[in-house]
């Protein structure tokens, strides 16, 4: 006989880096992942999410995590010099 796995309450990790997003998603007996199967992220920031927060979801489920470059990012970082801001000044 075949008996269903629980029911865990999905968390919010919307915002969140994708390290720490990640991490939350184990704690909570899930599974993150990134769109399409890819493995789960492992830098940016969290941009969506699937299934939403506060969702139920059987625990060992799979929650997909889309990111974006945010703080976490070094790139996000970096802004133009000085002077590469003077030549894109139109004057």
């Amino acid at each position: 006989m075949h008996r269903p796995r629980p029911v865990t309450e999905v968390p919010d990790v919307v915002g969140l880096g994708a390290e720490d997003a990640c991490d939350i998603v184990r704690r909570a007996g899930l599974v993150p992942v990134g769109p399409d199967g890819a493995p789960a992220p492992g830098a940016g920031v969290v941009s969506a999410q699937r299934p939403i927060g506060a969702a139920g979801a059987e625990e060992g489920a799979k929650v997909t995590l889309w990111t974006h470059p945010g703080k976490d990012s070094a790139e996000a970082l970096v802004g133009p010099s000085p002077r590469e801001s003077a030549d894109l000044d139109p004057v």
